[in-house]
């Protein structure tokens, strides 16, 4: 039987147990190397780059300023005239920014793939009541972990199966189990959910 191949992952965001948001280990030194490139390129260029808000379309590329870091993102949606909701698909947030906030991305910070997998869990059907999505963040927030793809969905989402690095010797390894015996998910033979 063919087993997938397993990638050492961390945890960046826990929306529920259907929706969890990855960044492989690996690619993390490239991410930050990418963002340390684009922070140094907009401070010295970044007046050039105004996205003209007649541009400021669903789907375009973006680099905007979170704190003292740029970031890449796409516009997924506009609010009104003056605002937008950006992905930063690189961390699994969106967020809401006036329209003469918005740069162009060059091609260059485009070549490295988003580096958040939204992923699923397989194997758990939801019913998840809020109590059930606290503690799913409770569990996973900025944990480490083995993780294997089991199926991809689109380009950027992902089925998965995901085992937890142990802080303890009590600590159950899979978290489909823990929730499946806390009654807060239900053990289903399908990978893939409506979510």
């Amino acid at each position: 039987m063919y087993q997938h191949p397993r990638f050492f992952a961390r945890v960046i965001k826990v929306d529920s147990p259907s929706l969890i948001w990855i960044q492989l280990h690996h690619a993390r030194e490239d991410l930050e190397e990418l963002i340390d490139d684009l922070t140094s390129r907009m401070a010295r260029r970044g007046r050039g780059l105004i996205l003209n808000p007649d541009h400021a379309l669903p789907d375009e590329y973006v680099a905007v300023q979170e704190g003292r870091t740029w970031q890449r993102g796409v516009i997924i949606n506009l609010e009104g005239k003056h605002t937008v909701m950006v992905a930063l698909r690189d961390w699994g947030r969106v967020i809401q920014r006036p329209v003469t906030d918005m740069y162009i991305l060059e091609d260059r910070f485009r070549e490295l793939n988003w580096q958040a997998i939204s992923c699923g869990l397989v194997g758990a059907r939801s019913r998840w009541s809020r109590n059930s999505r606290a503690l799913t963040r409770l569990l996973l927030g900025k944990r480490e972990g083995w993780m294997r793809i089991l199926e991809f969905i689109e380009d950027y989402a992902a089925i998965i199966t995901l085992e937890l690095k142990r802080e303890s010797e009590d600590e159950t390894s899979s978290l489909k189990d823990l929730l499946i015996s806390m009654g807060c998910a239900l053990h289903t033979e399908s990978s893939t959910n409506n979510t």
